[in-house]
């Protein structure tokens, strides 16, 4: 039997890689304290899994995340509004931030757990390969979401509607995309998923180079469909709230509904089904499902054919 002793012993380096960015993240006012005790929980779960690759996708996640909100950071505020009235830009993430983008793949770690029982080397292609997939895959897609999203913004182009891309929106509004930001996702992508090609622990005959090769690009495929479908999502089932005086786009505190003020706001598009973290927690569940999906089928008709 494990003891919390060994296990910590075991885990030394990510448990100081964790401590380090918890202090960070308090220091700098990235999380706010149920963030910070959903962020512990979330990387308990990645460290009780033997492979080291999960840990190290969601450590790259809240960089690239942080590295693309520090980015220019004043100048975003000013583009968008707060529904407290204030400047927008986002502020500590909260619980429900922090689930909404590790949740997926925390429960696809704790089923392949499960299913592997004692966590091999991806040795021969079934279920517990697929299931890495969807895993790096979920990631990829919350990276290139969240660059997208945070560069995007700062776009020298109006962005257009996902729906219609003849017509420009706001900045900020939901669905709405650019260039600079569409291929600030596609980084995202490629980011994530070089890091899980990298360290994914290979074995077997099966995993050929061209066989890895084909793992990483449609890894990348699927990552930057990640912020194709947030955009669609967005533009449908999320309500994109305007401020009557300013036009700005209203942003709701931690991802949470805006609500409409009267004779202040309006919805100017899009239907009230979802907030941000819903939004984002559906692309994440459903590019790891079809992600998986989409895998198994290449390995059954391509590389095994």
């Amino acid at each position: 039997m494990v003891t919390a002793m060994d296990f910590a012993l075991e885990h030394k380096g990510q448990l100081g890689i964790i401590t380090a960015l918890v202090v960070y993240s308090a220091a700098k006012n990235k999380l706010t304290p149920a963030g910070i005790a959903a962020a512990i929980v979330t990387a308990g779960i990645h460290m009780l899994h033997p492979w080291g690759v999960f840990f190290n996708l969601l450590v790259g996640f809240f960089i690239a995340g942080t590295v693309g909100t520090k980015i220019n950071h004043s100048q975003k505020a000013t583009l968008t509004q707060s529904a407290t009235g204030g400047v927008g830009g986002e502020g500590a993430r909260n619980y429900a931030q922090v689930l909404a983008n590790s949740g997926t793949a925390s429960v696809l770690i704790l089923w392949h757990l499960y299913a592997s029982q004692n966590g091999t080397n991806l040795k021969t292609f079934g279920l517990t390969d697929v299931i890495p997939f969807g895993i790096a895959a979920s990631y990829a897609a919350a990276a290139a979401d969240t660059l997208s999203s945070e560069l995007g913004i700062l776009s020298p182009t109006s962005p257009v509607l996902i729906t219609a891309p003849w017509r420009s929106v706001p900045r900020g509004t939901n669905g709405g995309v650019t260039i600079t930001g569409l291929l600030a996702g596609l980084a995202g992508s490629v980011f994530i998923s070089s890091l899980a090609y990298f360290t994914l622990p290979y074995s077997g005959t099966a995993w050929t180079g061209d066989a890895k090769f084909m793992f990483w690009v449609t890894l990348i495929a699927a990552g930057f469909s990640g912020t194709l479908l947030d955009s669609l999502l967005g533009a449908l089932v999320q309500a994109t709230v305007e401020d009557k005086s300013s036009g700005r786009v209203v942003e709701g505190d931690n991802g949470k509904r805006v609500k409409v003020t009267q004779g202040g706001s309006r919805v100017r598009r899009g239907m009230d089904l979802l907030n941000n973290n819903g939004v984002n927690f559906a692309m994440a569940a459903t590019v790891a499902a079809v992600g998986m999906g989409v895998w198994n089928f290449m390995v059954q008709k391509v590389i095994l054919a």
